[in-house]
């Protein structure tokens, strides 16, 4: 499998997510215009993400890829879904400090950024301590969109992986056998 242009498509997610620091900064919209392009940006990311992952399936089905390598990729899609979605968080608090409670005042840039990527880690492994608290409807639209896609990543791809590639690949088989 080739990862590096998976990699520059999620750097790209990123990078819209780091624009939104920028646009913020720079106060071009009402605060209220900024947050709702956080969420579209996120349920768009949202979208991307899950569909994604239910092509690789197909792939790894079709083509018979090894189990270590879709694991591979499941692992490295994981990863830039808590990432992203800690900075979608992160915009959200610069936006509007008020959408989470349980975050320090006097912590730093970079602390504030491990905060949500800490955050973010619990929310999609189902922990969710309770240490950060969303406040505002936007936060909380976010925080369903990274436990959907956490919910579909986890439960239908990974834990029924095998069942799903045996399924296709019948599949697959008898409509080559009916050509």
């Amino acid at each position: 499998m080739k990862y590096s242009a998976l990699i520059w498509k999620y750097l790209a997610i990123i990078t819209l997510g780091l624009f939104v620091f920028y646009l913020d900064d720079k106060e071009f919209f009402d605060y209220k215009i900024t947050l709702a392009l956080i969420c579209m940006l996120s349920l768009l990311k949202s979208v991307y993400f899950v569909s994604v992952s239910y092509r690789k399936i197909i792939e790894a089905s079709v083509r018979e890829i090894a189990y270590h390598s879709f694991m591979a990729f499941m692992m490295l899609n994981i990863a830039m879904i808590i990432f992203s979605f800690a900075i979608d968080f992160s915009c959200l608090y610069q936006v509007n400090s008020a959408s989470f409670i349980g975050v320090e005042p006097h912590l730093n840039f970079w602390e504030t950024q491990f905060e949500f990527w800490y955050f973010s880690v619990l929310n999609f492994s189902f922990f969710g301590y309770g240490q950060i608290m969303p406040l505002t409807i936007s936060a909380k639209i976010i925080i369903i969109f990274e436990v959907i896609i956490s919910f579909l990543t986890i439960v239908f791809i990974l834990s029924d992986f095998i069942s799903l590639k045996e399924s296709i690949t019948e599949k697959f088989q008898k409509g080559k056998s009916k050509d």
